[in-house]
């Protein structure tokens, strides 16, 4: 789960242009022109990833204090 989160974080950070185009065609397979709020500017979704990047360290956190004891 971390390193999903890990990954997926990093994407939005380094390319949030991808994340945005990747999300616009899911929401438009759905139903064709509609209004989906994955038409945010880079900044946002730059912050997205950090916080998806502090939920991964979360769950690396939580994994080490699983296998410590």
């Amino acid at each position: 789960m971390g390193a999903g989160f890990l990954a997926f974080g990093l994407t939005m950070i380094l390319r949030p242009s991808y994340v945005r185009a990747n999300l616009d065609r899911f929401a438009d397979s759905w139903k064709q022109g509609s209004w989906h709020p994955y038409k945010i500017p880079d900044w946002r979704l730059r912050i997205v990833g950090m916080i998806g990047i502090a939920g991964a360290t979360l769950f690396f956190y939580i994994a080490y204090l699983a296998l410590h004891r």
